[in-house]
């Protein structure tokens, strides 16, 4: 196994064990100690590797998407419809473990996600940022406590709507923000 491989296997492990905890005690009330037993980690692994439990929550998410986003068709270059659509298809598959991290309080963690895996995809040109509002510092965070916002609401409310219903939803928003 490559080292990016076990890096892999690692993070996985430890936010597996960490949403396993998460499902009966909050997280002020896991300690390293037993997270990393949980895991199959030692303590030396976590300090080494993260500076808090929300840090492997992100960085989990972070790879969960860009991987997802990697093997789409037309990844290369996407709209925003597409994006929201591929998005919330990956939110759906991943709703028992977002409920988790919503319950414990982990909203602020998933906005932060979502903006660095929002600035990747502008970084590598998968998605257009070309227009005036996108350059402003603030959209990145905008964008991200929006769409997250909604995200939150579509999961509580049961999913009703279809990831591609929310992919249109989510452009007719962002599109009626950006009208003056």
């Amino acid at each position: 196994m490559s080292p990016q491989e076990m890096k892999q296997l690692k993070l996985n492990r430890i936010y597996k064990a960490l949403l396993s905890l998460l499902a009966d005690h909050s997280l002020s009330d896991i300690s390293v100690s037993v997270l990393c037993r949980n895991a199959g980690v030692s303590r030396t692994y976590y300090y080494r590797n993260y500076k808090s439990m929300q840090e492997i929550i992100s960085r989990h998410q972070e790879m969960a998407i860009k991987s997802y986003l990697r093997i789409l068709p037309h990844a290369a270059h996407m709209n925003f419809t597409q994006l929201m659509t591929a998005y919330f298809r990956l939110m759906k598959q991943q709703s028992t473990e977002n409920v988790l991290l919503i319950n414990a309080g982990l909203t602020d963690t998933l906005i932060r996600t979502f903006r660095t895996v929002y600035l990747f995809l502008v970084d590598q040109k998968i998605i257009d940022s070309s227009n005036t509002r996108s350059h402003h510092q603030y959209f990145p965070s905008f964008m991200a406590g929006a769409v997250i916002s909604i995200q939150i609401q579509w999961i509580q409310e049961g999913m009703k709507e279809t990831p591609a219903e929310m992919g249109k939803i989510l452009n007719e928003l962002f599109s009626f923000a950006a009208q003056k």
